[in-house]
């Protein structure tokens, strides 16, 4: 009987330590969710979903290879863009809210230094590749800001991995294999894009929530 509690006891303590020295409040449910919202608002632009601006139809293809005239490409290309800043911050957003609530209940504070880490590994690969996508639509190389997002944020995961859940380093290198396949594809880029961003995060959403959010 002492014996089971004293190893009751150590399974705690390791769990602690574990809780306290890696982030892994993120939320399986979250994460999947993002994962459907990537391949809504992709599948919106890849396969001209009920998009009418203006009366004005042009396919990906067309804006990859600019064979449309220029204020229509200027048009897709602006909806791209709001399509993907909505996702993006529809997904921040749901991940704090998700994140704050599981690590509330875990009774472990959410802004600690932990979080610092992970959040520093993930930004500085994000933020540079950021800056080089606008400067691939600045200079209208349109078919290579799909490939070269999965190739920084998989750049990220890696990174961050180190300071969360270990598993991110395998889901890292499957974007970023990815981002170097849609590089090569530069047409089915965004399909790609949807295969990493989308399916990626749902299978791994769901190996999160089967493997840790039900303990």
């Amino acid at each position: 009987m002492k014996n089971s509690k004293h190893e009751e006891d150590i399974g705690l303590i390791k769990d602690l330590m574990e809780k306290s020295s890696k982030f892994s409040n993120l939320s399986g449910i979250a994460v999947i969710a993002t994962g459907f919202l990537a391949i809504v608002g992709a599948s919106l632009i890849y396969f001209d979903i009920g998009i009418s601006i203006s009366e004005i139809h042009i396919s990906y293809a067309e804006l990859i290879n600019q064979t449309a005239n220029p204020d229509s490409l200027l048009i897709k290309l602006k909806l791209l863009i709001s399509i993907a800043s909505l996702i993006l911050l529809s997904s921040l957003v749901l991940l704090y809210v998700t994140a704050k609530i599981k690590s509330g209940k875990e009774g472990i504070k959410l802004f600690n230094s932990t979080f610092s880490r992970t959040l520093k590994s993930l930004f500085v690969p994000l933020f540079s590749g950021g800056v080089f996508c606008l400067f691939l639509l600045y200079h209208h190389m349109y078919g290579l800001v799909a490939p070269a997002t999965l190739i920084f944020y998989g750049l990220g995961l890696v990174s961050a991995s180190k300071y969360s859940y270990s598993e991110l380093e395998f889901l890292g290198y499957f974007e970023l294999v990815l981002g170097i396949l849609a590089s090569y594809y530069m047409g089915s880029g965004l399909l790609f894009w949807i295969i990493g961003f989308g399916l990626g995060h749902i299978i791994f959403g769901l190996f999160i929530h089967f493997k840790y959010d039900q303990k």
